[in-house]
């Protein structure tokens, strides 16, 4: 079983969308038009179509999008490594210095690659992209390098403007990260470029855009909307600096290193740019350029590990040996530190010490208690998180949105703003219904003292209480979720 964490519940919704309308699927997480959403990229719609072909459930079909997932970025990360280093224990150690050097407390969060983010992302898109980006990385190299023939430069070609219209479709901000090591790694071997390789770079260029363009779910260069909407998800990414990325400055060395031989090094350039972007949305207040630290991590971990494997030996000098036991050190500090994963694997089992001083998730699990009242195409009533964020992963849909949707504009922020009526205390009941019929709402999930403004109102009947199933991630200092039907229509 996949750990059910609160974005699985959203790429859940997005399958559950696309297996009832394919071509015309509503809005993951509310009852409105979804066409125009990014969420709705090849990545989901491939898996949609696959859950329509066998038959097989929404859940089941991410499990085998983890698997899939899980082979390509391996394999890629494998294969890219192998492009910067012919040391064969660069990779694994790149690999552990990826899943582990971070900061001092625990890391969680799609698209950075600490272990317990991977663990619980393994079947997002975000971790397609990255596994298809490093893919990108390598088939470029070998472009540049010449291929092995025509053949073999034509398939190199088509792999590319492929791959990369996949990945600009399924997770932009991937596709930065992505694009920009490209950029500067084919100004570093401009060299090598001959006119039949600019021909084939117009080809990529020209079906990327056109798939861009043409993309029948959305179309990425009209969406409306702005990412100003992620700036408060995202602002939690610029506080705690140390704890969260520490460890990564044991890099800075290597990286000045790297520099130093080769000035327009692809690896360290792309870091210092990624870097300058995250460093301007912190001081700008443009959170959401926080999602460009990524690449920064990736290739910095990966410098490491190559480090580390071609120092830690003889036939290096004192300082290189010193570096590469210092660089062992923090990644094994950095196991310690990312220990919480186990709460991800085995909920409740982490000892409370460690989670004191390090922190841990839990999984949130299932959602399946509603769908025993509620069918595919209702809607709900609520502002608990949980039941906002886990619902739709049913096809049940809520009236106010999990997580701020700018491709919704301003019928998000009436929706939470007509939620939030819905539960103040000095609203009618006659108001309350009007809200009810105004979404086409059946259901209404309320905790502790929210449930109070249904009391003794006969348009609303309780049905049941969310179940107590085990540990989980969720707070229940409130009380546990209530479930009312609305019969006042």
């Amino acid at each position: 079983m996949l750990p059910a964490s609160n974005d699985l519940f959203v790429h859940a919704a997005t399958l559950e969308q696309l297996k009832s309308n394919f071509w015309a699927p509503r809005d993951p997480m509310v009852n409105e038009d979804g066409l125009g959403n990014p969420y709705f990229s090849p990545y989901m719609v491939f898996w949609a179509a696959m859950a329509k072909i066998t038959g097989f459930g929404t859940f089941v079909v991410l499990r085998l999008g983890a698997i899939a997932n899980l082979v390509l970025f391996l394999t890629g990360f494998g294969a890219f490594v192998g492009t910067l280093s012919d040391n064969r224990k660069a990779p694994v150690l790149s690999l552990a210095a990826v899943f582990f050097l971070w900061g001092t407390g625990f890391l969680y969060w799609s698209g950075f690659i600490s272990f317990p983010s991977l663990i619980v992302s393994i079947a997002y898109p975000s971790t397609f992209a990255l596994g298809m980006g490093l893919w990108l990385w390598v088939w470029l190299s070998r472009l540049l390098n010449g291929g092995r023939g025509p053949l073999n430069q034509a398939a190199l070609v088509l792999a590319i403007a492929v791959g990369g219209s996949l990945v600009v479709l399924s997770h932009q901000f991937t596709a930065v990260g992505v694009c920009i090591y490209a950029g500067l790694y084919v100004l570093r071997h401009h060299r090598r470029i001959a006119r039949t390789t600019v021909i084939s770079f117009a080809v990529i260029v020209a079906v990327v855009m056109a798939a861009t363009i043409l993309w029948p779910w959305f179309n990425l260069l009209s969406s409306t909307g702005g990412v100003e909407g992620f700036n408060a998800v995202h602002k939690s990414l610029y506080t705690d600096l140390m704890k969260r990325y520490s460890l990564l400055l044991v890099a800075i060395p290597l990286l000045a290193h790297r520099l130093v031989k080769d000035k327009a090094d692809p690896l360290v350039l792309t870091v210092l740019i990624c870097l300058a972007v995250f460093i301007y949305g912190g001081i700008s207040g443009n959170y959401f350029l926080a999602r460009i630290f990524p690449p920064v991590a990736l290739l910095s971990q990966i410098a490491v590990g190559i480090a580390v494997a071609q120092w830690l030996g003889r036939g290096r000098t004192q300082v290189q040996r010193f570096y590469a036991a210092a660089a062992s050190l923090a990644i094994l500090a950095g196991t310690l530190f990312q220990s919480g994963f186990v709460n991800l694997l085995v909920p409740g089992s982490y000892p409370a010490a460690l989670e004191q001083t390090f922190g841990s998730r839990m999984t949130k699990g299932d959602y399946r208690w509603l769908t025993e009242h509620a069918v595919p195409g209702d809607s709900v009533m609520t502002t608990n998180w949980d039941a906002r964020a886990m619902a739709p992963g049913y096809g049940i849909f809520t009236v106010m949105t999990a997580w701020p949707d700018p491709f919704l504009g301003v019928v998000e922020q009436q929706r939470r703003a007509d939620s939030q009526e819905f539960f103040r205390a000095s609203t009618d009941s006659r108001r309350r219904a009007e809200l009810m019929t105004n979404y086409d709402a059946q259901w209404v999930i309320a905790v502790d003292d929210d449930t109070a403004v249904l009391d003794d109102n006969p348009q609303f009947r309780w049905v049941a209480e969310r179940p107590d199933t085990g540990m989980r991630e969720e707070d229940t200092n409130r009380g546990r979720q209530q479930l009312f039907e609305f019969i006042g229509k």
